[in-house]
């Protein structure tokens, strides 16, 4: 089997795994355990190079994140500590999940998103690089390196609700209220060949000031200062069309039902 020929069958072997994981979340997950309330759908492009990056409060946010379809595949990256747990080993593995080591620059993450964006599926990454349930922490500068070098356009996502989740459903058996918000996709303006990576530390504080004000105030932590917010290196992306596919009816948006535009 050439290597071509090795890749195209990993990508159906994924591509029905992945089905199957959505069909079980969607009719088993969000039907018995969890209401999910989502806005912002809208903001995520149709096409072209796309990261999500989130703020992360509990191991069940990739769960969540990987459910949805904007017209393709979403790819997490997952800390390679997942992969000795017994749940997450049998989720990472076969979701195709991308390993990476945190606190270190790993090339080799790094080079696997690269890949999965180009062949165009959404990263989903975790900037803060762990999960903090007190509010957001600082987060990582990778995000600013992977965003440069594909040129993707960035949609930041706030996620909470998810910590209650399974005790709420325990002790008072009922459905945890999850919320989920896509903010206005946007790209960091950078002209130049060279990286800069003398202002990544700047250019992934903006970023996640973006997730902030998504968020409640009081889980926005070390970003809850809104008014520190610059935006020396972020443009609003112009020219992006909106994802086709919708929302089941049972999803509930801030506004109301809400769908794709």
């Amino acid at each position: 089997m050439t290597g071509n020929q090795a890749v195209t069958y990993l990508d159906r072997l994924y591509g029905w795994r992945r089905r199957i994981f959505r069909y079980g979340i969607w009719n088993i997950l969000y039907r018995f355990w969890i209401k999910l309330h989502v806005d912002g759908w809208e903001n995520i492009p149709a096409d072209g190079p796309v990261i999500l990056v989130g703020n992360h409060i509990s191991m069940l946010d990739p769960v969540i994140m990987i459910s949805f379809h904007p017209d393709r595949d979403i790819v997490p990256m997952a800390k390679t500590e997942a992969w000795g747990q017994f749940f997450m080993r049998y989720f990472v593995r076969h979701w195709g999940a991308i390993p990476v080591n945190r606190g270190e620059a790993d090339l080799s993450a790094f080079k696997n998103t690269l890949e999965r964006i180009n062949q165009g599926d959404i990263a989903m990454l975790y900037a803060e690089g762990t999960r903090s349930k007190t509010g957001m922490i600082e987060a990582q500068e990778g995000i600013a390196y992977l965003a440069l070098k594909t040129n993707a356009t960035i949609v930041p996502v706030a996620i909470w609700g998810t910590p209650e989740f399974p005790g709420v459903w325990f002790k008072e058996f009922r459905r945890v209220f999850t919320y989920i918000r896509f903010g206005r996709p946007f790209r960091f303006r950078w002209s130049e060949r060279k990286l800069p990576r003398k202002h990544f530390r700047q250019m992934t504080d903006e970023a996640m000031y973006r997730i902030a004000e998504l968020l409640p105030a009081q889980l926005r932590g070390v970003y809850s200062d809104l008014s520190q917010a610059t935006t020396d290196f972020i443009e609003d992306t112009p020219d992006w069309r909106p994802v086709r596919s919708r929302l089941p009816a049972r999803v509930i948006g801030v506004q109301g039902r809400i769908g794709a535009k």
